[in-house]
């Protein structure tokens, strides 16, 4: 019997979260005595704290937001009284329900992933199997949808805005600037994240020889696969990375390193610190820029171009992904390049980025376009 088995895994070395789940089966279909009931939590825990161990095959952002959002439903449990591991299906009904007006849809499909994976990893029965829960779900998310509820999209950061600012910026005696204009040309001519810039090291550029630059990446969001994808960087972003680097005095054959640093209030970048200052050989600890860091370059950018005059929102860390996705439709790339240059999985955000650009392309815009007015 499961329940018994579990009861004997006193260090739990065997202990798989299917068994976790068969003693939960058993227990809600024929009960349970208090000391089986404790030993089943204990067991819970125990795979909890083996997740912890395994956290490395997660992004940082993704376990952010994992335990953010389990952390807020484990609160809300503890002040309505219910339990939240295993969670009952009622209780995800009235926990969503309680905060229809206070979530996006976005966020309750997050919210969903987090709680879902909670009970997943440790062996707790899926609530979000529950047809009920599921039809729940569909219903909150149609009602938002009729009542208006849209996704908003970053502002485009397009190839004119990168035009402009380059003339602004190039120049200047000031760091910052330049680094900032490196930063938002990478992040324009390669469609990376914010934190995904900010993971870039100069052991992931090379240099063919003809003006451009090679860069290796890693991992991504959509690319956990192993394999590195690679952008070229046009002869323009070369120099302005080169310019950057020079002014600011980077060691680029550390290739640890990261390309884009802190810079201080007296115009000087943070360098790496050694390990052990007594043991030179220990190595150095490199500190990488915050995603946070590198949205604020975007709105300098947005202040900078006076963008708010024209009613153009602020920059974001994605903007520079929206606008070269609409800048690509624009100059008539298919779909399929264009999510092939953003890496995108599927078309879903090549559509949404480019919703009104691919409008005007649709077989009625174009036929209704050539009629002439009345």
């Amino acid at each position: 019997m499961v329940g018994t088995e579990i009861s004997l895994h006193t260090d739990f070395s065997r202990l798989r979260p299917e068994h976790v789940h068969q003693a939960i089966m058993l227990a809600r279909k024929h009960g349970t005595s208090n000391e089986q009931y404790q030993k089943i939590q204990d067991a819970i825990h125990h795979l909890l704290r083996e997740f912890n161990k395994r956290e490395e095959r997660y992004a940082k952002n993704s376990l952010s937001q994992l335990y953010s959002n389990w952390s807020r439903f484990e609160k809300w449990c503890h002040e309505h009284e219910h339990h939240p591991l295993p969670a009952a299906a009622e209780t995800i009904e009235l926990f969503f329900e309680d905060k229809v007006d206070d979530l996006h849809r976005n966020s309750n499909r997050s919210y969903a992933w987090a709680i879902s994976k909670i009970h997943r990893i440790s062996g707790c029965p899926d609530p979000f199997l529950d047809e009920i829960v599921r039809d729940k779900m569909a219903g909150i998310f149609r009602r938002k949808v009729e009542a208006g509820e849209r996704i908003v999209q970053a502002s485009a950061f397009r190839e004119k805005h990168l035009d402009r600012i380059t003339e602004l910026w190039r120049h200047s005696p000031s760091l910052r600037y330049r680094r900032d204009l490196a930063l938002l040309t990478v992040a324009y001519e390669t469609l990376l994240r914010a934190s995904e810039i900010a993971n870039i090291r100069f052991g992931h550029l090379e240099y063919p020889g003809d003006g451009t630059a090679l860069l290796t990446i890693p991992i991504t969001k959509s690319n956990h696969s192993g394999e590195p994808d690679t952008v070229v960087f046009s002869p323009e972003a070369v120099d302005i990375i080169h310019e950057y680097v020079e002014l600011a005095g980077l060691d680029d054959t550390d290739e640890q390193a990261f390309l884009f640093v802190g810079v201080s209030r007296h115009n000087t970048p943070y360098r790496p610190k050694l390990i052990d200052p007594d043991h030179p050989e220990s190595g150095k600890k490199h500190k990488k820029m915050t995603s946070w860091t590198i949205e604020q370059i975007f709105n300098k950018a947005w202040e900078a171009l006076n963008l708010g005059k024209v009613g153009i929102a602020t920059f974001t860390g994605h903007s520079a992904r929206v606008g070269a996705c609409q800048d690509l439709l624009t100059d008539g790339y298919t779909i399929l390049q264009v999510q092939q240059a953003g890496r995108w999985s599927t078309p879903a955000m090549v559509m949404r980025y480019g919703r009104g650009i691919l409008a005007k392309d649709g077989a009625m815009a174009q036929k209704r376009a050539s009629r002439g007015r009345k």
